[in-house]
């Protein structure tokens, strides 16, 4: 696997519809700007704050034959900056290029593949540049994460909202195991008091598109303490307006097909995390298993350390502590998961 988004801001369904429209959307954009667009090309700004932005250029193959290495070029007209980036071989200090490394180099018909990058800006908001290269066809599109490329496209989408959102569960192509699969989290209380917390309700699939995704019910946090879990659910996660999570990774093609029964490998991850109405991003390394022909497993190689402050949940963390009357309530905590799939 090569890349993880969870998200937070909306149930299971309207998350999986919302990423119905932006697949349904940017592959309507390419067609309505160029009959000869061979893939999509959109720049994504992921999560913004004063002094500084989150990213991702997402490269869509919509052709019928695989694309074999890319590279994309940008360039801000401001004082937009990268200051880290991962999954891709980066140069140019703006513009910018990033080319393909040797896991995600191949793009097969209807896949995309993500890449991300950190940078620094000032008080106004962060640039949306267009984004060019042999892989994205003759036209690119760019957009903020909250709309779509093309205004034709998005009218369109509007008008198959409903088809879309009924469509998406055929797309499933593997399963996720509920009872096999997991996600712990570690708190540290007053210094030396740590304990390990997990959510009791995981759902997911890879679809046909080789996007997997797992939503978390936050209600289903437990901390082996109903009063706590109670407390949590409402001063941390607010799960009235934020009730799920979900993680979504972007599966290469020649990953799967590669592992023979019993074989792992090991990929890193990009992941955008989208919680309590942020979206952050995180890198990781996962070990990937085939435990079958028809049976996977992901897992965290290290613990992924979440802290509070990068999805505004710091007043939610000092509501936990004082509720109590705690000394300290750690304000990162680290994740770590198993996910098995089964293929449908």
């Amino acid at each position: 696997m090569s890349r993880i988004t969870a998200s937070a801001i909306a149930p299971r369904r309207r998350g999986r519809l919302a990423r119905s429209l932006y697949l349904l959307g940017l592959s309507l954009a390419s067609v309505a700007f160029s009959a000869q667009v061979y893939a999509g090309c959109q720049y994504v700004v992921t999560n913004q704050w004063n002094n500084g932005f989150t990213a991702a250029i997402r490269i869509t193959n919509t052709g019928t034959s695989p694309i074999n290495g890319w590279n994309v070029s940008w360039q801000y007209s401001g004082d937009n900056r990268l200051t880290s980036n991962w999954n891709a071989n980066y140069s140019g200090t703006n513009p910018y290029s990033a080319s393909n490394l040797n896991w995600n180099a191949n793009i097969q018909p209807n896949q995309t593949v993500e890449i991300g990058f950190q940078g620094s800006k000032g008080s106004a908001a962060a640039e949306v540049p267009q984004v060019t290269g042999a892989a994205c066809g003759s036209t690119t599109s760019s957009s903020s994460s909250s709309s779509v490329s093309s205004s034709t496209a998005s009218s369109v989408v509007s008008s198959v909202a409903s088809s879309a959102s009924s469509s998406v569960n055929n797309q499933a192509a593997w399963d996720l195991d509920t009872e096999a699969s997991y996600l712990n989290f570690v708190t540290t209380k007053n210094t030396h008091n740590v304990e390990v917390h997990n959510f009791g309700s995981l759902s997911g699939f890879i679809g046909t598109n080789g996007v997997a995704t797992v939503t978390i019910e936050l209600d289903s946090v437990s901390t082996g303490v109903a009063l706590r879990d109670q407390r949590v659910r409402d001063l941390l996660f607010e799960t009235a307006s934020y009730p799920t999570a979900t993680i979504t990774v972007n599966v290469p093609a020649t990953l799967l097909s590669s592992l023979s029964a019993g074989q792992t490998t090991q990929t890193d991850v990009s992941a955008s995390v989208n919680l309590h109405g942020m979206n952050v991003a995180v890198t990781t390394r996962v070990s990937v298993q085939r435990l079958s022909n028809s049976r996977i497993l992901v897992q965290s190689m290290a613990p992924v350390l979440t802290r509070a402050a990068d999805f505004d949940l710091t007043d939610g963390v000092e509501a936990l502590r004082s509720i109590v009357n705690l000394t300290s309530i750690s304000a990162a905590v680290p994740v770590d998961f198993a996910l098995v799939f089964d293929a449908r």
